[in-house]
């Protein structure tokens, strides 16, 4: 339904269209007109902005409210908490150390810091450095989901924080190979600081970043401490809006910063400008370029760097922390740059519609420069066309899932293409086993061999392996059947129970029918909860301790995998007793489908998940 009515709606502005322009925005009343719209549309409760050029603010302010109960409006000097973004600011913090020779981005984290407690089965061949750590190249596992927030107001050092996440710290690759996104990371960098400097982590960033640029509000703060400039949050998950807790930032250095839309815009012309109370140009360069991942080997420009990602023609980073999502951008060649906040419901679609208005004003008075290509070369390509399996887990228990997620490299009409989700992209060569998407604006996909020896392709800084035929649809296939298996035993059971409420008695397969449909009911109540938490990542909170939702978890997943095997001891025992050898084969199938389901469970951790304990 919601499909039909999103084609309706394309038809209906194509007809539109037809008969007259479709308006952009050319001024910045036009743009702040329609986020407004946006904010109202989307029931954003409140937004910070911030547009600069190189030298000038375009805009510095917000829509909306920072505080509905007291009608507090979001105003260029309030707070908003910006999340990951802090990573822009350890890695220049980083930088700086570098500059003052204290530090180097190929030193050995074994080395600067032995007391950090990581496992690296290739520490003697691939060790972890402190780039890897920057560039998100050190294969650790993400968080665990309880060790990201509480409600507990307490001030963390840096080296509690590192030590907070020493579950995580285990090298599930060679480092140097794959990027795979770990606030992790960015806890031990805090602790470098500190360890370097001399002082806490936050300390030292508001010192010779903070300060120095003028920025003399924003903070480190891992909870809301200044409520009078600080946003409120809140949550529409109910249906309506609510204000949700402050939560508390376990891994500080990886999220912690809060910022108003007058303080971020003083950083992006920094960062255009090349402003050398930041860094030496050198070092910005070092900053967003990448170069430690198998990707940046190949030859790609594109990703993750030091704290500091491309977005096509921009640059920046993402945050997202309690119930507030952030975003900044800037593009020095064409010389503008955005930040924007909100306090719940994310950000929609203001950040293209800023971008665009920005590009269509400035990008006229700079000369594009050409788009490099060569001929396809279909010999060199031969040995990588396949299929390919994504295998960059940001989360461990979540890896089974990313597997799924199947890739088709295939050369069709002379042109390079893959095709993934029943979407086809087609590739423009601009190198050696280096491409572009047709319509893009730079490589951002590259063909290279690991050190095992595997075909590898990696696809906007993700990494993918190729596999068998055979295995990419084996394992896609039979999870199809076992949900296909699973439904059919919930309907089963379903009619099973409504046999006896209309019939009044009680037939003699009933336990064949009602078991697996039980199974099922506990693995939804587990899964559902986990699901809510994981939607509303502010929750999270109550993973750490055993609460409704972390019990329901354990129990739900946790009585699914005993439910599921007392079904397949039953059926075994008592399978001679069903005279249908049809409802023989729907009930063995079944019980292997339930078997199936539960066994890939209990290899990835799920089946007896205490997430309190974790």
């Amino acid at each position: 339904m919601k499909t039909f009515f999103t084609l309706l709606i394309c038809v209906l502005s194509c007809i539109s269209s037809s008969s007259q322009p479709r308006l952009r925005p050319n001024s910045i009343a036009q743009l702040t007109d329609s986020i407004r719209n946006i904010v109202r549309k989307r029931n954003i409760p409140g937004l910070m902005l911030g547009i600069v050029t190189k030298d000038s603010v375009l805009f510095s302010g917000g829509f909306g409210y920072a505080d509905l109960k007291n009608k507090r409006a979001v105003n260029s000097k309030t707070l908003f908490r910006m999340g990951s973004i802090t990573k822009s600011f350890v890695a220049i913090a980083i930088l700086k150390l570098v500059e003052q020779g204290k530090l180097n981005l190929t030193d050995r984290l074994r080395y600067l810091a032995p007391e950090v407690p990581f496992t690296n089965n290739w520490e003697n061949t691939y060790p972890v450095r402190l780039v890897n750590l920057l560039e998100h190249t050190t294969g650790f596992d993400d968080f665990k989901f309880n060790k990201m927030y509480t409600l507990e107001r307490r001030q963390y050092s840096s080296e509690e924080m590192m030590l907070e996440q020493k579950a995580s710290m285990v090298c599930r690759w060679r480092p140097s190979e794959r990027y795979t996104y770990s606030n992790v990371n960015y806890a031990i960098l805090g602790y470098i600081i500190s360890k370097f400097s001399g002082t806490e982590y936050d300390q030292y960033l508001k010192e010779s970043i903070l300060l120095p640029l003028g920025m003399t509000v924003s903070n480190f703060n891992t909870w809301s401490r200044m409520p009078f400039l600080d946003t409120r949050e809140y949550s529409s998950a109910s249906g309506q809006l609510k204000e949700v807790p402050s939560v508390t930032l376990l891994p500080g250095a990886a999220a912690s910063l809060w910022s108003s839309a007058d303080e971020m815009n003083i950083f992006l012309q920094s960062l255009i400008n090349l402003d050398s109370r930041l860094l030496s140009k050198k070092n910005f360069e070092l900053m967003e370029s990448p170069t430690s991942s198998i990707g940046a080997t190949a030859g790609l420009m594109t990703g993750y760097a030091l704290g500091n990602e491309d977005f096509g023609t921009n640059r920046g980073h993402d945050g997202t922390i309690g119930t507030c999502k952030s975003s900044y951008r800037y593009n020095r060649k064409l010389g503008y740059g955005f930040v924007l906040s909100s306090n719940a419901n994310g950000l929609g679609s203001i950040e293209t519609l800023i971008n665009q208005y920005l590009i269509d004003k400035y990008s006229n008075t700079k000369k594009s420069e050409p788009l490099t290509s060569i001929p396809l070369n279909k010999k060199e390509l031969r040995p990588y066309l396949g299929y390919y399996q994504k295998e960059d887990p940001r989360y461990n228990l979540l890896a089974f899932a990313d597997r799924l997620l199947l890739l088709k490299v295939e050369i069709k009409n002379d042109t390079l293409q893959y095709n993934i989700l029943g979407r086809t992209h087609q590739l423009i060569q601009t190198a050696p086993l280096v491409f572009r998407e047709r319509w893009g604006t730079q490589a951002e996909i590259a063909f290279a061999i690991n050190a095992e020896g595997k075909k590898v392709m990696i696809v906007n800084k993700h990494y993918t392996e190729k596999v068998p035929l055979s295995k990419a649809f084996s394992w896609l296939i039979m999870i199809i059947l076992a949900l296909v298996f699973g439904l059919y035993a919930v309907f089963s059971g379903i009619i099973a129970i409504g046999y006896i409420l209309i019939k009044r008695q009680k037939p003699k397969s009933l336990h064949f029918f009602i078991l697996p449909m039980l199974s099922l009911v506990l693995l939804s109540w587990g899964i559902y909860a986990f699901m809510h938490i994981y939607n509303n990542s502010y929750l999270l909170f109550k993973l750490g301790v055993p609460s409704a939702t972390s019990i329901s978890i354990f129990m739900g997943l946790t009585l699914f995998g005993i439910s599921t095997l007392i079904n397949a001891l039953v059926l075994i025992k008592k399978l001679k007793t069903i005279t249908s050898r049809y409802k023989q084969s729907i009930l063995i199938l079944t019980a292997l489908s339930l078997l199936l389901i539960a066994g890939i469970l209990l290899a990835n951790g799920w089946i007896g998940l205490r997430f309190w304990k974790l």
